[in-house]
């Protein structure tokens, strides 16, 4: 996402500032998107403006006549917005493809010693069986049991590790809607850092430095995508192969007059100072053609912008970067759910599973054992049992499957018998549609994210036999 390419520019050193004022939207619509594009080049005189046109309406060379023609007709802006619309789109693939390598990377590791431990496991559990069947122990067997513990404790600690970056992708998963909520920064950042990690340790030492801070108003995947940028900006402007003598560090902070500072620099190439006023235009970039679309750091204008924040930047070329993103506390704390404690054993619940992937309900059913569990594959075929009748303490449904969605068996049990809708508890393995997350916000429903903690979901079951 860089939008200065390393190296770029004289070899005196700068500084500058490059502020945002609120409120700016985030991208322009109709004609203001052909004035927007325009405008952001009218320093540079008419002719970069013609080049900024045709870089962002893909045209082979700069035509004047057509531009004129295009900024003065309402399909032309309409080109122009199309054009902008396609470009944030293709900046956002290209720092996909630019972490799925990592990403990628970060999942083969773990996955590598889990799937060994598992082989492992396989293997000795067969010895087990044998000895338990009666076969003489041999001395390559006296350290069976702590080679067993040993393997699974490995494998739980690669599935973990594995957790983390699908819960640190999942960050980033949003449809078009912006929800405004308070927003804690710590988790957002710590977040950033794990998915741009692959590039951060290629090329500088990590120095991490969060105070504690008010939480901040905003939407948490647009702010993510925001420091997300930065953090890849900042990497990328350092060199691979020397990350002892580099650094790249992060830091919170609240001011004097309570706002919110975080801090992303880097000891990189810097940004020579005629480039410097220009970082946040669209379609800025210094990169070589079809490196980039120079949206990124327009983008995180845009995302600051919206919130009322400020974004300024300052740069020395060949000594580095610090950009300084400020934003406003939010008005109410964030929401912290209390840890729950278990509840004592109050005996067999029956429980409903429902799920439409077969081995779910299988290791469902084998961990809560204690319990009476009832596993079906379909939410229709849930639906026609209690429809029949039949009792359950608590359901514990997969939240999106085709046909029938859990969503949909919550709304026809609200209808049926809303007993049992307000016993349902969702497992999902995200909420990645814009309908499944408006439906979990707006009924406040009991949901656990896949792969789920076994002692916390025998603790809700617990719960629920309490209640009922």
């Amino acid at each position: 996402m860089a939008e200065v390419a390393a190296g770029a520019g004289s070899n005196d050193s700068c500084t500058g500032h490059a502020r945002v004022n609120p409120p700016t939207p985030p991208r322009p619509t109709g004609a203001e998107a052909c004035e927007a594009a325009a405008s952001a080049c009218i320093p540079c005189g008419p002719v970069a403006c013609e080049e900024r046109l045709r870089v962002a309406l893909g045209l082979p060379t700069a035509d004047a006549a057509t531009i004129a023609t295009l900024g003065s007709t309402s399909e032309g802006c309409a080109a122009v917005e199309r054009a902008i619309a396609h470009r944030a789109l293709s900046d956002r693939l290209s720092s996909a493809s630019a972490l799925a390598a990592g990403i990628a990377h970060e999942l083969n590791n773990p996955l590598a010693y889990v799937s060994a431990n598992l082989s492992f496991l396989a293997e000795r559990t067969t010895r087990v069986v044998e000895i338990l069947s009666g076969a003489a122990p041999t001395p390559d067997d006296a350290d069976l049991a702590v080679q067993l513990h040993e393997a699974m404790r490995e494998a739980r600690s690669g599935a973990e590790r594995m957790r983390t970056v699908v819960r640190d992708l999942k960050t980033f998963a949003r449809g078009d809607d912006e929800r405004r909520v308070p927003v804690d920064l710590r988790p957002v950042l710590d977040s950033c850092v794990n998915v741009a990690w692959s590039e951060i340790s290629r090329r500088a030492r990590l120095a991490r430095d969060l105070e504690a801070v008010a939480p901040v108003l905003g939407d948490e995947a647009r702010l993510s995508h925001l420091f997300l940028n930065l953090l890849l900006n900042a990497a990328q402007a350092i060199p691979e192969g020397r990350p002892d003598d580099h650094e790249l560090g992060i830091a919170t902070r609240t001011l004097p007059d309570g706002r919110i500072s975080v801090v992303i620099r880097d000891t990189g190439a810097g940004i020579a100072p005629e480039h410097l006023p220009r970082i946040f235009d669209p379609f800025f970039t210094t990169k070589a053609p079809g490196v980039g679309t120079g949206l990124g750091l327009s983008i995180c204008h845009a995302v600051v912008a919206a919130i009322g924040g400020e974004i300024q930047v300052e740069s020395a070329v060949g000594r580095g970067s610090t950009f300084r993103v400020l934003l406003a506390p939010a008005d109410r704390p964030v929401e912290i759910a209390e840890p729950r404690t278990r509840p004592p054993e109050p005996g067999r619940a029956r429980v409903l599973v429902v799920d439409d992937e077969p081995l779910v309900g299988t290791v469902l059913r084998r961990t809560l054992g204690d319990h009476d569990v009832t596993v079906v594959e379909s939410a229709r075929a849930a639906l026609d049992r209690l429809s029949a009748g039949e009792r359950y303490d608590v359901i514990l449904s997969d939240l999106l499957m085709p046909g029938m969605s859990g969503m949909d068996l919550f709304h026809e049990l609200s209808g049926l018998d809303p007993s049992h809708a307000r016993r349902m508890v969702f497992l999902t393995g995200g909420a990645f549609t814009a309908a499944a997350r408006e439906f979990l916000d707006r009924e406040r429903v009991e949901c656990l994210e896949k792969p789920f903690e076994l002692e916390v979901l025998r603790a809700i079951v617990a719960r629920h036999l309490a209640v009922s």
